[in-house]
């Protein structure tokens, strides 16, 4: 090779890594930002039809923010609010020993009993062991102030992502078609639009399948919790629909939070939402996650839960839609490389 074209391809490998380095920060902010416009483009699309594109994404994102924000805004000032408020009983807890078992605890059946003598034999005066406490609260105090700053950082990042997606939104064609340039030059056109295509396929059986679903049983959760007059029913239901990207994870919220109610005199409020719980928005989850699922992502329903849970514990909540779509292409060139029509192996 020509000394020239050496220098010519550092110099371009040398530019490709500098805008890398330039752009990797806003990388997840990009990624989330083409997610909500891929979702959302066919309402961009119909609203185009009536007023100007630049105020149809303007209206679109202002309205995604304000469903997005004020949630998160709450939710935030709610969990001050109960820090705030459980300070003062910390502290006394420290000095003067845990005060007597709740007395809703003797009524929770088979283990009331059980939870009451732990909680009174743990109720000694805690006053002596307090310096041996200090460098545990010390650390909690840094955990704590961890969790603040990651929480004003997905805020910041929340905001840098609805910006690009107002661009994605005025732009996104004419990026797509670039992109789909720069693949064409690697593989051949056939296999540029089939790529891209499982992506797309991917990306929308995962959000409606998945977290559509998911936000669909928060509300559900919203209302049965709020029915049943529960302690702050909307955390919990945040809380529940969160975890309910795990197929029955949301147990470990509507379960102990019936067992509260049934120790606090309400058995039949109790039972009621064990069994709306787990009849009608477990139900609604069994129905709905696997059809939706099967008529987006060109994965299993099964192999899709894979990528969705190791995608998060691997790259955090974005993860949960960079999973099923790694796997995606992975199996797809399996398929392609072990000489099996595409899809064989689905």
């Amino acid at each position: 090779m020509r000394a020239d074209r050496i220098i010519l391809l550092t110099l371009a490998i040398a530019l490709g890594l500098g805008c890398l380095l330039i752009l990797l920060p806003f990388v997840p902010a990009m990624l989330w930002a083409g997610i909500l416009v891929y979702c959302l483009w066919p309402l961009y699309a119909w609203f185009c039809r009536f007023v100007r594109p630049g105020i149809a994404a303007f209206v679109i994102t202002l309205v995604v923010a304000l469903m997005v924000l004020v949630p998160l805004v709450h939710l935030a000032l709610l969990a001050a609010r109960e820090v705030r408020q459980s300070e003062h009983w910390v502290q006394a807890v420290i000095q003067n020993g845990l005060p007597p078992a709740p007395a809703f605890f003797q009524h929770i059946p088979l283990i009331g009993g059980l939870l009451t003598d732990f909680w009174n034999n743990s109720a000694d005066d805690l006053g002596g062991a307090a310096s041996t406490l200090q460098p545990v609260l010390g650390t909690l105090a840094h955990s704590g102030l961890k969790l603040v700053l990651r929480a004003t950082h997905g805020l910041v990042g929340t905001v840098v992502a609805l910006c690009f997606a107002y661009l994605f939104f005025l732009s996104g064609e004419a990026i797509v078609s670039r992109i789909r340039l720069l693949l064409v030059r690697l593989i051949n056109e056939s296999r540029t639009d089939e790529l891209l295509t499982l992506v797309a396929g991917t990306v929308r059986g995962v959000v409606f399948g998945i977290v559509g679903t998911a936000l669909f049983q928060g509300v559900l959760y919203a209302v049965g919790f709020e029915v049943a007059r529960a302690p702050q029913p909307l955390l919990l239901a945040a809380l529940a629909g969160l975890i309910s990207i795990v197929p029955a994870g949301a147990v470990v919220v509507y379960v102990p939070l019936s067992l509260y109610l049934l120790g606090v005199g309400h058995p039949l409020v109790a039972l009621l939402l064990a069994a709306y719980c787990f009849i009608v928005v477990g139900g609604a989850d069994s129905i709905l996650r696997p059809w939706l699922i099967a008529r987006g992502a060109s994965l299993s329903y099964a192999v899709t839960l894979i990528g969705v849970l190791g995608g998060a514990i691997t790259f955090g909540a974005l993860g949960i839609f960079l999973g099923p779509v790694l796997l995606a292409l992975g199996l797809a060139l399996a398929e392609e490389f072990a000489g099996q029509p595409r899809g064989a192996w689905r």
